[in-house]
């Protein structure tokens, strides 16, 4: 497991909720608190669409992008929400790379003005083998350094 914290919490909001940076990441749930708690679970509703939509492939999460604009919605204004809890995922398509790896995480989080992430990784089998989960966190610092994102790693 990777944990950091962001360097320039203004200008990574403004990537996260203002961009394309972050659209490829499915979401997987999300919990806000600003005026209200609000709570969001990232599996798609499959009833909501038409049978052509459904049998267009949808994929079982949501993507950051469709997502995207409702939580900026909801957390927009003059005061900083109390807290953000953010779980993005890798697109199952692109698990390949990752041998062994169900599903591989971005945790975000913000609360008392720091913002705080995490990767985690879920394994189909037990394994001692741990290079899968750090080609993971390759990837995350890559993306990170490649979107210009200061970040400082935490020891532990």
């Amino acid at each position: 497991m990777l944990a950091f914290t962001i360097n320039d919490t203004k200008a990574f909001m403004g990537l996260l909720l203002k961009s394309d940076t972050f659209d490829a990441f499915q979401f997987r749930q999300g919990e806000l608190t600003t005026f209200i708690s609000f709570s969001m679970d990232g599996h798609r509703n499959l009833d909501f669409y038409s049978t052509e939509e459904q049998e267009a492939a949808l994929s079982r999460y949501i993507s950051w992008e469709e997502i995207r604009p409702f939580v900026f919605q909801a957390i927009k204004g003059n005061k900083l929400p109390k807290s953000i809890k953010l779980v993005l995922s890798l697109p199952e398509e692109k698990l390949e790379h990752l041998p062994n790896i169900n599903a591989a995480f971005l945790n975000i989080f913000f609360r008392e003005n720091v913002l705080f992430c995490t990767t985690a990784v879920s394994q189909e089998s037990f394994s001692l083998d741990k290079s899968s989960e750090k080609l993971w966190e390759e990837y995350v610092l890559k993306f990170f350094r490649k979107n210009g994102i200061g970040i400082q790693l935490q020891e532990g």
